[in-house]
Parts: structure tokens; sequence; C-alpha cells
């Protein structure tokens, strides 16, 4: 029984740390992530390696101008997963040029924050999402 007891102490405890070092967002987007899979026939599309690794691919569907399907697929690790998932939360629904400026910083900020060694899966994840609305546009279709 004191074993039972321990062992449920240890791992309440090391949620309660993961909780301290990064949000119920972060966790949320990355358990369960919305935008997840793969689309048939995109409006545009972008496959990007990041620095670290990880590959980082979006798919986009436009009508009337503004981004009304968007999924996307990773090779990365937990925090990719979350940043990807924000991305396509924060992009869907708006314009083109509104999808242009979703930033690296715009995801951490959703996202409440990342452990400093895996910010840079923000950026990877709005790089790839600027790619595939940028092939959207060079495919002719307009802004």
């Amino acid at each position: 029984m004191v074993e039972n007891e321990r062992s449920e102490r240890l791992e309440t405890g090391t949620e309660e740390a993961a909780q301290e070092i990064f949000s119920a967002n972060v966790i949320h987007h990355a358990m369960e992530p919305t935008h997840f899979g793969k689309m048939d026939k995109p409006d545009g599309h972008a496959l990007v390696q990041g620095t670290c690794g990880d590959v980082d691919e979006f798919s986009i569907k436009i009508f009337s101008g503004r981004i009304r399907e968007i999924r996307f697929r990773t090779t990365g690790c937990f925090f990719t997963i979350a940043c990807c998932d924000a991305a396509a939360s924060l992009a869907e629904g708006r314009t083109v040029r509104e999808g242009m400026r979703i930033s690296g910083e715009a995801v951490l900020e959703y996202l409440g924050g990342l452990p400093k060694d895996h910010e840079h899966c923000a950026l990877l994840a709005a790089t790839t999402l600027h790619k595939a609305l940028l092939s959207y546009v060079i495919r002719g279709i307009g802004l």
C-alpha cells in the first residue's frame, strides 16, 4: 500500500511539474489536435524541414478569400504538434493576408509559452503555414 501511494504521488507531482513548465493549452493542442490529418486536393500546400530535423506539412483550402480548412502533419515532438495545431487554429477563418501575419511569437503567445529549447517549434509551424499560403498565392488564385 505504501508503494502504491508513493507511486501515485510521484505521478501527480510529475503532472503538476509539467503544468508549471507549460500551459494546459499546450497539453490540449498536443494531445487532442483538431487540425491533424491529410487533405485531398488542397489549394495550398507546404512541407518544411526545420534545423532540428522535424518536418511540418500544412495543407489549406481557401473559399471566398478565407482559410476555410487547414490540416497539418509532422514528424515532430509533442511541442511541434502543439505548435502546428495552434498555428492552424489561429489561421482558420482568417483571410490569406491575416494568415501571413501569424508569427512564431503569436503561436507562442497563444499557447502560453514553451520551454526555451522548444520555442523553435513555433517558428517552424508559422513558416510552414506561410509557405502553404504562399503556394496558394503563387498558383495565381490571388490574395
